[in-house]
């Protein structure tokens, strides 16, 4: 309470010392204030002049918030660089594997890079979509990878969307095999697990080490050879005379964001060819 009062007092003190000044101040606002107010040359200095100030001090205020925050902006830049990067050397990666060493032509090979702004990855058939469609040049069919490898197939298209059938799906099955010996069978999801898949049709006399990699193999309508699709988990024999092989998955279907789309322009013309002779 005495500090209080003290307070108090040291404030009235205050007050009667610069009484004068304090009156002074104060008529001279309120003069300046009248002069602003009702003189239209005064006013439009006063807000000039005002708005000049208010100008510099946002000014300064936006320079010292951006010092501020260098360091977290410099971090986001070292990010988008390192993923650019590795987005840059996927690309050549995924472009090599259209354009063979013998310099066939294949412009009619472009790739397309879309953002994933839905999915799923704990139903029987999942599915994902993505913000590209026909404008951009989507259309059914069409493979669609990530950086960690195989995605899945686009399978609908509206003007600015498209659906995507993932390997997490029952109805997906593609052409895989082992990298190191060219073996092939018949990939397809386990069905439960949104981390693994399984291979089949894998001869017995075929070595398998845990551990080895399985890539697309080629004999797809949607992926050229050797995408990546995993590692070979463990495996058993299965129906007698072939593995059956769990293979965990490259793709972390839970971690997808940016997704690259293969569109070939030869693509209908070989579908619609072995098409009319599997239907004869």
């Amino acid at each position: 309470m005495y500090g209080r009062r003290n307070y108090m007092r040291n404030i009235l003190q205050f007050l009667i010392k610069y009484q004068f000044l304090l009156l002074f101040l104060l008529l001279e606002g309120i003069s300046i204030s009248l002069v602003v107010r009702y003189n239209h040359y005064h006013q439009i200095s006063y807000l000039n002049f005002a708005q000049q100030w208010y100008a510099r001090l946002s000014f300064k205020k936006e320079q010292i918030r951006q010092y501020m925050k260098l360091k977290e902006v410099n971090e986001r830049l070292v990010a988008e660089n390192e993923s650019l990067r590795n987005s840059l050397e996927y690309y050549k990666k995924l472009y090599s594997a259209y354009m063979p060493k013998s310099n066939v032509d294949r412009s009619d090979v472009h790739f397309l890079v879309a953002r994933v702004i839905n999915s799923s990855v704990h139903l029987p058939y999942n599915y994902l979509t993505i913000d590209k469609g026909e404008e951009a040049g989507i259309k059914p069919n069409m493979g669609v990878v990530c950086d960690q490898g195989i995605v899945g197939v686009v399978v609908a298209t509206s003007k600015h969307f498209a659906v995507v059938m993932p390997v997490l799906n029952r109805k997906f099955k593609v052409s895989a095999k082992f990298k190191k010996n060219n073996y092939y069978g018949s990939f397809e999801w386990s069905g439960t697990d949104y981390r693994t898949g399984v291979l089949s049709d894998i001869p017995l006399h075929v070595p398998i080490t845990r551990g080895d990699t399985i890539v697309t193999s080629g004999y797809s309508n949607f992926f050229p050879e050797g995408l990546m699709i995993g590692i070979v988990e463990d495996y058993a024999i299965s129906m007698g005379t072939f593995y059956s092989i769990n293979v965990r998955l490259s793709t972390d279907f839970k971690n997808l964001y940016f997704v690259y789309l293969i569109s070939d322009d030869k693509l209908s013309e070989r579908m619609t060819l072995e098409n009319s002779v599997i239907n004869e």
